[in-house]
């Protein structure tokens, strides 16, 4: 095997060994706990957010509907956002152990430029072959 097939078998398994790592320390959807939660309107609208961006809840006290439509579209708005905000860094924090996604992406990004590296390596000696093969049978 060639310096760079050796080189790209390495990243090849870096990947995908980091991939399995992360499947394998990812908690089951069921046994998540972890959820984002926000309020606006001074208290008076309240949003949790589930794994998955998921809304879980609204809760909405009466005097909220007395504010008008447009006021309460805005507060909702702004209490769904900031719950899937809350949720995301909550994500973060509960779950350390988790490989960081900039990395995964740096080494899937390796694998591609390598594995495109190779390819046009090997067409290269690919139509250099069969350009010899085409002058031979001329």
């Amino acid at each position: 095997m060639t310096a760079s097939a050796d080189e790209f078998r390495q990243s090849m398994d870096d990947a995908l060994r980091t991939l399995r790592e992360l499947r394998a320390t990812r908690p089951a959807a069921e046994s998540v706990e972890t959820r984002g939660e926000a309020s606006a309107a001074d208290g008076l609208i309240t949003v949790v957010a589930a794994p998955g961006a998921r809304i879980e809840s609204i809760t909405v006290a009466p005097a909220a509907l007395r504010m008008g439509s447009g006021y309460l579209a805005e507060q909702v708005t702004l209490a769904v956002n900031a719950a899937l905000d809350d949720l995301r860094a909550r994500t973060v924090t509960d779950a350390p152990h988790v490989p960081d996604p900039a990395v995964l992406l740096e080494r899937l990004e390796g694998v591609q430029q390598q594995s495109v590296r190779q390819m046009q390596s090997f067409l290269s000696t690919l139509t250099a072959a069969h350009a010899r093969n085409a002058r031979r049978a001329d």
